[in-house]
C-alpha cells in the first residue's frame, strides 16, 4: 500500500470517528457569577417561591437545563454569569430565556468556542414589558451569523441596564441551536489510528530508502 492509500485510509478513519449531528441543547455547566470588579458574587433571583423585594439568594445552577416557571437568576448592571455546554458547541445561535413579567432590563450576550479564546459579542437582549404575573419563560433568539464565531461552547450574560424591582435581568435559561458533538473514540479506535500512522511512516521510509 503506498503513501496516498495510507493517507486516504487514515482520513476516512478520522472522519468516521469525528462525525457529529446537529441538535438543540440547554447549557449544562455553571462556570461563574462575577460582580462588576470581577470577583465571585452572591446571586439573587428567585428559586421557585415568589417573595417581595429583594429577591432571595439563589444558586446560579438553577439555570441549567430547561427553564422552570418562577426560577431565575437576576444579573445586575456590570455583573456577569457564565455557562457552558459540556462537550458540545452551538453552531447556529442561542435562545436566551427570561421572565415574561420582566421590566425591560438589558444584557449583552457573549460567546467563545474554546476556553482560551477571547469573548465575542453575539448580541443583546431586553426583557419584554410585563405580560402578567405568571413568571413563565419567554426567549429571544440570537444568531451567530455575522459574529465570526463558528460555534460557542461558553456563554456569558452581562448586565447592562436594570429596570423594575428586580436586581437585574431575570435570566431563566440558555439554549443552543445546532449543537455539534463529536463522540470520544474508544481505546480500540486510537489503536487502529496508531497502526495506520505507523504503516504510513513505514511506507514513507521505504520510499526514501528506495
Amino acid at each position: 500500500m503506498n503513501i496516498k492509500k495510507n493517507a486516504a485510509a487514515i482520513t476516512i478513519l478520522f472522519s468516521l470517528f469525528s462525525s457529529a449531528h446537529a441538535v438543540n441543547a440547554y447549557v449544562d455547566q455553571f462556570i461563574s457569577f462575577k460582580d462588576a470588579l470581577g470577583n465571585n458574587a452572591v446571586a439573587y433571583g428567585n428559586n421557585g417561591t415568589l417573595t417581595a423585594p429583594p429577591p432571595e439568594v439563589v444558586n446560579p445552577n438553577i439555570i441549567l437545563g430547561a427553564p422552570t416557571v418562577s426560577q431565575w437568576v437576576s444579573i445586575p448592571t456590570d455583573y456577569s454569569a457564565v455557562y457552558g455546554f459540556n462537550g458540545q458547541n452551538a453552531t447556529e445561535g442561542l435562545d436566551i430565556y427570561y421572565v415574561d413579567a420582566g421590566a425591560l432590563s438589558n444584557v449583552s450576550v457573549w460567546g467563545k468556542l474554546n476556553i482560551a479564546d477571547a469573548w465575542t459579542m453575539i448580541g443583546s437582549v431586553t426583557e419584554g414589558a410585563p405580560l402578567g404575573t405568571t413568571y413563565n419563560p419567554v426567549s429571544s433568539f440570537l444568531s451567530l451569523a455575522g459574529t465570526g464565531l463558528s460555534g460557542v461552547s461558553q456563554v456569558m450574560i452581562r448586565g447592562t441596564d436594570v429596570a423594575g424591582w428586580s436586581p437585574g435581568f431575570d435570566l431563566m435559561g440558555i439554549q443552543g441551536r445546532g449543537m455539534l458533538a463529536a463522540p470520544v473514540p474508544e481505546p480500540e479506535t486510537y489503536a487502529l489510528m496508531g497502526l495506520g500512522l505507523i504503516a504510513l511512516l513505514v511506507n514513507r521510509r521505504r520510499q526514501v530508502d528506495a
